[in-house]
């Protein structure tokens, strides 16, 4: 995948997860910027491990979460 579209984070601490999630998310937003049609989608696959994309199904100028497959209506990032 293209770098600033996908990141994929396992980490040990809560602090080091939260850390790498805001990082990963606001680098994702960044590169949606520049595509302009796409949002970011935060996907938890389990307590120490998540991804961050770019996403269709998203609208633009949106980052939402999804745990264990389901999308959630909680925007992260407005």
């Amino acid at each position: 995948m293209e770098p600033g579209r996908y990141f994929h984070i396992t980490a040990q601490s809560q602090h080091q997860i939260d850390d790498d999630l805001s990082a990963a998310a606001e680098s994702t937003r960044a590169h949606a910027a520049s595509e302009g049609w796409m949002g970011v989608l935060v996907t938890r696959h389990g307590p120490d491990t998540y991804t961050v994309a770019l996403s269709a199904s998203v609208p633009y100028g949106v980052t939402l979460k999804r745990d264990t497959g389901e999308l959630t209506g909680d925007a992260l990032v407005p």
